[in-house]
């Protein structure tokens, strides 16, 4: 349970107190009275609108988040995400508070380093990122997920298409996924189509050489040999007797040799 909490006298003289309307002025003062004894708490919107207007049933979630980013742009209060979670943290708690025996927080520490951690308001701007309910957050997830796993398909398809002189694909493993989305920071589904194209026409790529090897999915999803169909490596001009022996090359590559 939260301590009782001073309100220093000076706050009604401070400009930047000022500047917040008398809705935001409220929310402040109640984000340090929830506050832990390290000046940090939860920004939930339905947790905040919950404990500090529990009776005020026409107040929204979305007035509870203005009051915030109004509050981020003014006052020393920092807003964070860790692990999908809102909190906020009073920089200046020690300032303005002074605690006999403080115990610890249970709350993650504001640390802009950690790329698990991530500001909901850039400093000292109201245009910045909305605070995302839960449901919208899990929602914005999913719909990553989807996504993503369309693009898997997508890729695997356009392989099987148009490699059809290569092995086909039977299972998108969870290698395999990796290795698409990998690929896909590097190459769109557009030159996928055209690495397929080439490595289905060329004849080093299909089998025809000393060793009969033939490429696969697997190797096309290599960026380093992907770019080289795209830039004709193994086309028939390259590959034909005289200009060198392109699967000595792999096998050099591979350190193999």
């Amino acid at each position: 349970m939260a301590r009782k909490r001073m309100i220093d006298p000076n706050i009604w003289d401070s400009e930047d107190f000022g500047k917040l309307s008398d809705l935001s002025k409220l929310v402040f003062i109640g984000l340090f009275s929830l506050a832990d004894d390290e000046g940090r708490g939860r920004c939930n919107l339905g947790y905040l609108k919950s404990k500090l207007f529990p009776y005020k049933e026409n107040l929204r979630s979305a007035d509870i988040e203005k009051t915030l980013s109004e509050i981020s742009s003014n006052m020393s209060v920092i807003f964070y995400l860790c692990d999908e979670k809102q909190y906020y943290w009073l920089y200046n708690w020690n300032t303005w508070q002074k605690i006999d025996k403080p115990t610890s927080s249970k709350i993650p520490e504001f640390n802009e380093n950690n790329e698990n951690i991530r500001r909901i308001f850039d400093e000292g701007s109201t245009k910045s990122s909305r605070i995302l309910t839960p449901n919208k957050n899990r929602k914005r997830k999913e719909d990553n997920r989807i996504e993503q796993e369309e693009k898997r398909k997508r890729i695997v398809e356009a392989y099987n298409l148009y490699c059809t002189n290569l092995s086909q694909v039977q299972k998108i493993t969870e290698k395999r996924e990796k290795a698409i989305d990998n690929f896909l920071k590097e190459f769109t589904e557009e030159q996928f189509v055209e690495i397929c194209q080439k490595a289905n026409s060329s004849s080093f790529l299909t089998g025809e050489n000393e060793r009969k090897w033939k490429a696969d999915f697997d190797f096309l999803m290599r960026t380093d040999k992907a770019t080289g169909i795209l830039e004709g490596k193994y086309s028939e001009n390259q590959t034909k007797p005289g200009i060198g022996n392109p699967f000595m090359d792999l096998l050099r590559e591979e350190g193999k040799l």
